[in-house]
C-alpha cells in the first residue's frame, strides 16, 4: 500500500513538472513569435519626415517662383520698386507705396489692372497726360504698353535686361549683374548720374555711356 502511495505522489510530480514545462515553452514560444512593432515606428517616422520636408521645399519653390517686381512712380507718397505677387492689382501697389498724393490724377490710371514683372506705373498729376508721358506703361489702355527697356536706341537703366545692358561699350557680364544688383538693393535710378554709384563704373566709363543710357 505504502508502495502504491509512493508511486503517486511520483506520478503527480512528473505530471505537474510537465505542465510547468509546457507553460514555459508556450510562453517562450508567443515572446519569440511576437511582431517587433518598434522596428517599424522609425521607418513609419522617417517616411513622414521625408514626406514632410518634400513640402516644405516644394511650398519654397513656387514662394520664389511667384515673386515679382514692379516699379511705380509719379504721384504716390514712396515711389520705387517694390516685390508683388501676379495676383496683385495696381491699387494693392498703390497702397504699398504709401497712397496717391493731393495732386494725383487718379482718373487716368486703372487701378485693376493685373501686375506683371518689370512692370513700371507711372499716377499721373493732374494736367499731365499719361499716354504722352515717355518710357511708362499706359494702364488707361488694355494691353498697351511702352517700350520697357529702351527709349530713343538708349538702354533703360532701371529696366534693361542683362543682356540689353551687355550691349553697352565696356559692360559685360559682372557690371551687367552690378547694375540689377543695385537697383534691386538700392531701388530705381533717379538719374543717369546714379550709374556712378554703382561699384566699377568711375567717371571715366559714365562719360563713355552717358549717351547711350537713360532711365
Amino acid at each position: 500500500m505504502r508502495k502504491v502511495k509512493k508511486i503517486l505522489k511520483q506520478e503527480k510530480l512528473v505530471v505537474f513538472l510537465s505542465i510547468i514545462v509546457l507553460s514555459l515553452v508556450v510562453i517562450g514560444g508567443c515572446f519569440l513569435f511576437k511582431p517587433d512593432d518598434t522596428k517599424k515606428k522609425p521607418t513609419l517616422i522617417e517616411n513622414t519626415q521625408e514626406k514632410s520636408l518634400k513640402i516644405e521645399e516644394s511650398t519654397v519653390k513656387e514662394e520664389t517662383s511667384s515673386k515679382i517686381y514692379v516699379d511705380i512712380k509719379g504721384a504716390v507718397v514712396k515711389p520705387g520698386m517694390y516685390e508683388v505677387t501676379p495676383e496683385m492689382r495696381i491699387l494693392n501697389v498703390v497702397e504699398l507705396a504709401g497712397g496717391l498724393l493731393k495732386e494725383a490724377d487718379d482718373k487716368q490710371v486703372n487701378f485693376a489692372q493685373r501686375l506683371e514683372d518689370q512692370m513700371v506705373i507711372y499716377i499721373p498729376k493732374e494736367g499731365e497726360i499719361l499716354a504722352e508721358i515717355e518710357n511708362i506703361v499706359p494702364q488707361n489702355k488694355e494691353g498697351e504698353k511702352g517700350d520697357e527697356g529702351k527709349k530713343e536706341g538708349k538702354i533703360n537703366l532701371n529696366q534693361a535686361t542683362k543682356e540689353e545692358l551687355m550691349t553697352l561699350n565696356g559692360v559685360g557680364e559682372k557690371k551687367a549683374e552690378k547694375i540689377i544688383e543695385h537697383r534691386e538693393e538700392k531701388g530705381s535710378f533717379e538719374s543717369i548720374e546714379d550709374l556712378k554709384k554703382v561699384n566699377g563704373f568711375g567717371e571715366k566709363t559714365f562719360e563713355s555711356l552717358k549717351e547711350s543710357i537713360t532711365i
